[in-house]
């Protein structure tokens, strides 16, 4: 069944399984304005901008991430910054992904990728697809919309997928 909401020409992204991260240009913060204590190496490059992503250890790496935000002098090797907003501006998204995509960025930062959705079967697809590789979901933003924290869609599995015929053949 399709609802009733049309993903068609919305921003469609990985929803990464990390923590929000915001850097202030100087600070890395939580998304609740708490200081992360990253290493120095991990904040030197940084732009002296204001980007939104996610710290992030990649698909299952969740628990590292989190021993490595809450332990003094944690391991953050083989953490990432994804960044997938330019968190100062009050300029359309399409200007802001621009923006973003041309600041230059160390090594262990990425833009997460977006691209505009077809519709319900793409966004459908692209979701599962993100499911079955070990990922948590999609995200959508609305052309043309302006930033706010928590101006987006997460589109996630409410149950995991499962074999149609376990439902007609019940094992005992």
């Amino acid at each position: 069944m399709k609802h009733p909401f049309n993903p068609c020409g919305f921003w469609l992204s990985e929803k990464l399984d990390g923590a929000r991260g915001i850097w202030t240009g100087t600070r890395l913060l939580s998304r609740n304005g708490h200081d992360f204590r990253p290493p120095a190496w991990f904040v030197a490059g940084l732009p002296a901008v204001r980007l939104d992503g996610e710290l992030w250890a990649g698909r299952g790496g969740f628990d590292r991430l989190v021993s490595a935000l809450q332990t003094k002098g944690g391991d953050w090797s083989g953490i990432t910054f994804q960044f997938f907003d330019l968190a100062q501006l009050r300029q359309p998204i399409e200007s802001r992904l621009a923006t973003l995509a041309a600041l230059p960025l160390p090594p262990h930062c990425h833009k997460l990728p977006h691209r505009l959705c077809t519709g319900h079967s793409d966004l459908d697809d692209t979701e599962a697809a993100i499911v079955a590789a070990g990922g948590e979901g999609a995200v959508l933003r609305a052309p043309g919309s302006i930033y706010r924290p928590n101006n987006f869609f997460k589109v996630k599995r409410l149950h995991p997928d499962f074999d149609r015929s376990q439902l007609d053949n019940p094992k005992p």
